[in-house]
């Protein structure tokens, strides 16, 4: 007897972990990536007025990745249940070569997901002489040779999604956001780079909310410009 409930306890415990692994769904490997749709991985181009600007540096800081499941009615973007919780401090270029970052993977229900969304998040945990502390967006680069720094505290929501969605059912499927760098100075408003001023004659041009150079509207505007670059594909 004591040999047959020590059976039936093993049966049962199988039978547990086999639930639980029909129960977990699949899998959405996230990703993040700076592109250029211009000129493939270089994230150097021409602006207005013939301007030459060279992205060198682009980091931004998240927390809070949510899903939204089209087939579940309940899903929605306004949700408690973060898939990544985070922050995460993210590195997007190397010397002006764009790079990919891997995020984590989640467990998720199948479903078709057609939208994702992230928070900007300024990281005051981060040591000071680090380029994200107190920042959510961060840029280095030079416009016709003269270095410039841009930066952004903004905590805002991003919503990221596609209208015909990625079916997600068994398996992993690898969710990467892009930013189009060649789309930083004109997705949402037109930005010649080469009005940005040096007031303070320091010979770096800063861009940022309270910059004493003068380009506080330039650093508002840059912000949206790269909110509004961000898509979502499956590959």
């Amino acid at each position: 007897m004591k040999k047959l409930n020590k059976l039936m306890l093993v049966l049962f415990a199988i039978a547990l972990v086999n639930c639980s692994d029909d129960n977990q769904g699949a899998q959405i490997q996230l990703k993040l990536s700076a592109v250029n749709s211009i000129s493939g991985k270089t994230a150097i181009m021409t602006g207005k007025n013939n301007a030459t600007v060279v992205f060198t540096d682009f980091k931004i800081s998240i927390r809070d990745v949510v899903f939204k499941n089209d087939d579940d009615p309940n899903s929605n973007l306004d949700t408690d249940e973060i898939q990544f919780r985070g922050p995460y401090q993210i590195d997007l270029l190397d010397n002006s070569d764009a790079l990919t970052q891997t995020i984590g993977t989640a467990s998720v229900p199948d479903g078709l997901y057609k939208e994702l969304r992230f928070k900007f998040h300024k990281d005051e945990a981060l040591p000071m002489e680090d380029d994200l502390f107190d920042k959510s967006i961060y840029i280095e680069g030079t416009v016709d040779g003269t270095p410039f720094v841009f930066w952004h505290d903004t905590s805002e929501n991003l919503d990221v999604g596609r209208n015909t969605g990625v079916q997600v059912t068994d398996g992993t499927v690898n969710f990467t956001v892009t930013f189009d760098m060649s789309q930083f100075l004109n997705s949402f408003n037109q930005i010649d780079l080469s009005t940005a001023t040096d007031n303070n004659q320091d010979g770096l041009i800063e861009i940022f909310p309270n910059d004493e150079d003068g380009n506080q509207d330039i650093a508002d505007q840059l912000k949206d410009n790269i909110k509004a670059t961000a898509d979502i594909i499956d590959n």
